[in-house]
């Protein structure tokens, strides 16, 4: 016991007082958009520390044998560039045309009777082309040019070399025992501040009173929301931002989108109606500021949320809309097809590219594979969430012009932005 009362002591005394400080200044700093910049510092080491790993590797390997037995390791990234501007549907280096028969080797003949085990060769051909279709690559984690110390992604360098176990140790150590306890408690704070406040601005009757806190209660949390995953996010061209007199429209990778491009501008938001985690977040938004929510399985839904998002982008005292055209996530190498219906509402178009650095934790959400909580979970031992956006200038329907190729227009300019793959899939 008395030794259960000192480490409670030491507890008490050394540990709580340091954190609780380092605690209430993230916070602070937060809610007010500021940083002292440690952030940067941290990735920027983080950088050496993979160029490091990763030298040791091809220095200990070899590029060649490291390609050859791992299959994913690439210290350049032409290889990998070449790929993922290809648009073909399915692409191929080789491809079998023919099952290849055994020869005759006294005739030298070329031809025999067919077996049913002659179209086992096509079969497998075209088992391997639909394996490696463009388009369904999409939807799979993006592969990475070099390690960066997390096992879940590329193959296990861990244990090949005992300066390479001491890094992956030291870093297991920082983000599941130091980082992740943190974090999980800053999230905590912004959901709880958010749905919080929420419900008492939702006690306040319509005008600018209610819009402004609405604004203060959007920024201040999602900015400690987004500090909850070491976010590291840069704004280029910020005169840009969209206007209530507009969409903004964006690539999607994941669920964190919202949460990038809130702690910079405050939006209403378009999307499917969901229960569990996300289902706080649409409740909480929509008591402070009006949002649009559907149910995908209800054909009448569509035109009511064409109705609503015409009148929404017609009254100058709400938000302008945020809306991801694509309607899915994609693995932050590509940009699918845009939906049409989001420009045939009318109105300006305020494009948005986002492009997140892989380096430091894959953002991409495969929902067919994974529930939310264990995507943030994921993301939260992840080093850090690092990402550009860029505000493009704002987009008007042309005369004449279908919305069909005005969505493949902006949907070009985006991902020529973003250095993204133009996808017509």
């Amino acid at each position: 016991m008395a030794v259960v009362d000192a480490l409670a002591t030491v507890a008490l005394t050394v540990v709580i007082p340091p954190f609780l400080i380092v605690l209430v200044t993230v916070l602070v700093l937060a809610s007010v958009g500021k940083s002292l910049g440690l952030r940067q510092r941290y990735v920027q080491f983080l950088l050496k520390v993979f160029e490091d790993g990763n030298r040791i590797l091809v220095k200990k390997f070899g590029r060649q044998r490291l390609a050859k037995e791992y299959g994913k390791f690439n210290e350049d990234a032409e290889d990998e560039t070449d790929d993922q501007n290809s648009t073909e549907v399915i692409c191929r280096d080789k491809l079998v045309l023919r099952p290849q028969l055994d020869r005759d080797n006294n005739e030298r003949l070329d031809t025999r009777d067919f077996e049913l085990g002659d179209c086992l060769d096509y079969i497998r051909t075209g088992m391997e082309a639909i394996v490696d279709d463009e388009v369904t690559k999409r939807f799979s984690a993006e592969e990475l040019t070099s390690w960066n110390f997390l096992t879940r992604t590329n193959c296990q360098y861990e244990f090949i070399s005992v300066r390479l176990t001491i890094f992956w140790v030291v870093g297991f150590i920082l983000r599941y025992c130091f980082l992740l306890p943190f974090r999980i408690l800053i999230l905590i704070i912004g959901v709880m501040l958010m749905v919080t406040m929420t419900i008492i601005v939702g006690l306040f009757p319509d005008g600018a009173l209610k819009r402004w806190m609405s604004r203060c209660i959007f920024l201040t949390s999602f900015r400690i929301i987004i500090r909850s995953f070491s976010g590291v996010i840069t704004f280029h061209n910020c005169h840009n931002r969209a206007y209530s007199d507009g969409i903004c429209v964006a690539n999607h990778t994941t669920p964190v989108d919202v949460a990038v491009l809130a702690c910079d501008n405050c939006y209403s938001y378009v999307g499917q109606r969901h229960g569990g985690f996300l289902g706080i977040f649409q409740r909480a938004l929509s008591r402070a500021s009006a949002h649009i929510w559907f149910e995908r399985s209800e054909s009448k839904d569509r035109f009511a949320v064409a109705r609503r998002l015409r009148e929404h982008v017609e009254d100058p005292n709400k938000l302008p809309i945020l809306i991801f055209p694509e309607g899915t996530c994609i693995n932050n190498t590509s940009v699918m097809q845009f939906k049409k219906g989001t420009f045939e509402v009318g109105g300006i178009i305020y494009p948005v590219a986002i492009k997140y650095d892989p380096r430091f934790g894959d953002a991409f959400w495969n929902s067919s594979k994974e529930s939310m909580l264990s995507y943030i979970y994921m993301m939260m031992t992840s080093w850090a969430i690092v990402c550009d956006v860029w505000y493009l200038p704002p987009m008007i329907r042309r005369e004449n012009e279908s919305s069909i190729d005005f969505a493949n227009r902006v949907k070009a300019e985006i991902a020529r932005q973003g250095g993204l793959v133009d996808l017509v899939w």
